[in-house]
């Protein structure tokens, strides 16, 4: 599944400075080494295969660095979720209510999103998750689709359902989210999840 924090960047504007970044870089490789004609265009090549080998890099695992160098990509980006992170999950089914703890592990990449939700009795597979910011305010937060099952050691078996929910980091922390979630079962509640451990 494609993840769209890449949907959320500037594209155009990076591409633009990327390219005029490249061009400057070459411009100037080619005035240094006395460069012109054929050798400017093989300078030009090998500037291209190292500038996407550098992409590359950043798009699977080297954005997380560079997120980290500049910790205020957080609030102009997208924060890094990546983590371990508990789960304190409030339902009401009919006029049934209660609370259950569970394990999330969320795993975030420019390309991609999952989140992993286990306890004693279920156990929750991604369906879709959609990173987005609020039009006002700019506060991030995810659309969560997911698909819940039984583990095979639990003490009541339910039938899978299909729930969302939608979850906004805290205003305090980015590891902190907290929303509303609904099942096609008629329960429904909201989650609040804390990150104890990056990953």
């Amino acid at each position: 599944m494609v993840f769209p924090l890449i949907n959320l960047l500037p594209i155009t504007k990076l591409i633009a400075w990327i390219a005029g970044l490249y061009a400057g870089i070459v411009v100037l490789i080619s005035l240094l080494v006395g460069a012109s004609g054929l050798a400017s265009f093989e300078t030009a090549l090998k500037g291209v295969a190292i500038l996407n080998l550098v992409l590359l890099g950043i798009a699977i695992g080297g954005w997380r660095a560079v997120w980290q160098w500049i910790p205020k990509l957080n609030d102009w980006v997208f924060p890094d979720l990546n983590g371990k992170w508990t789960v304190d999950i409030y339902w009401n089914w009919g006029n049934k209510s209660g609370e259950k703890i569970a394990t999330a592990f969320i795993k975030q990449s420019l390309l991609k999103l999952s989140i992993e939700l286990s306890s004693d009795e279920s156990e929750s597979e991604t369906l879709m998750v959609t990173p987005h910011k609020d039009a006002q305010s700019s506060r991030p937060g995810l659309y969560y689709i997911y698909r819940n099952v039984s583990t095979a050691g639990a003490v009541k078996k339910q039938d899978p359902h299909i729930g969302a929910a939608i979850l906004k980091v805290s205003q305090e922390s980015n590891d902190v989210l907290r929303g509303n979630y609904f099942t096609d079962r008629s329960t429904n509640g909201h989650y609040t999840m804390r990150r104890t451990a990056e990953i």
